[in-house]
């Protein structure tokens, strides 16, 4: 998998930077705040714990705090419907809208022209990820911006994709809200996540060969991750998942 690359022009239409001409002060990224505080709080906590768990270097549980919920896995999956697709993709160009009325307006155009939540359900699977499951789809979103932090266009490999999917579900199968998730949400969350991060993804490879337009998504990606509870600077993405640096 190419990391779920939908186009490599895609992400230059929705920032309205040609890679050749463009400047980095004209450079925006339309990072949307889409993360319940129900999965940030929890994947907050879990690094926490393993960072303490690594400093301690033992075998005791360093948390204070009760057990958490465990939900049964089919809680986070949901069956996706056509209907709710087209009104999370159009909530999702609205937003781009309030920024740039033309970068929405052109991926628009790629999305009625091309079906791309299947093009990137198609690449998940070489990782043996689902993109009809609300972790996996937020384990590809974190590690398309953590990869983007880093400036970084490479591939990780599938059992680094697996170890943050085990990650995400743990902390979403330990939430309550979780718990009482509808389908519709389960799938508007997924799916926002799954674009934002297919855009991450061609802006990082797009602006390979200009370090300075990379800059500024590294910039702009690590703002908007940070918007949501999670801080790239402080983590590193190892085999065992991410870790606290």
């Amino acid at each position: 998998m190419r990391r779920i690359l939908i186009c490599m022009t895609t992400f230059t239409f929705v920032a309205g930077v040609s890679p050749r001409t463009g400047s980095a002060q004209d450079f925006s990224m339309p990072m949307i705040q889409i993360a319940p505080d129900f999965a940030m709080s929890n994947l907050n906590r879990e690094l926490l714990d393993r960072r303490n768990a690594a400093q301690n270097d033992d075998n005791t549980n360093t948390s204070n705090a009760p057990a958490p919920l465990q939900l049964d896995r089919s809680v986070l999956r949901f069956t996706p419907d056509q209907g709710r697709r087209a009104e999370n993709m159009q909530g999702f160009l609205s937003q781009i809208r309030e920024s740039d009325p033309e970068g929405a307006a052109k991926l628009e155009a790629i999305f009625a022209s091309a079906d791309v939540m299947t093009m990137i359900a198609d690449a998940m699977t070489s990782m043996g990820m689902d993109a009809n499951n609300v972790a996996d789809a937020y384990a590809v979103w974190w590690i398309s911006s953590y990869q983007a932090s880093q400036g970084s266009a490479k591939t990780p490999p599938r059992r680094q994709y697996q170890a943050v999917r085990q990650q995400s579900e743990g902390a979403l199968l330990s939430s309550k809200a979780m718990a009482s998730a509808s389908e519709a949400e389960k799938q508007q969350f997924a799916e926002a996540y799954l674009l934002q991060a297919a855009l991450i993804d061609s802006g990082v490879q797009e602006m390979q060969p200009n370090p300075a337009q990379l800059d500024a998504l590294k910039t702009a990606v690590k703002k908007g991750a940070l918007a949501s509870g999670l801080d790239l600077d402080r983590m590193i993405l190892t085999d065992k998942g991410f870790l606290a640096n």
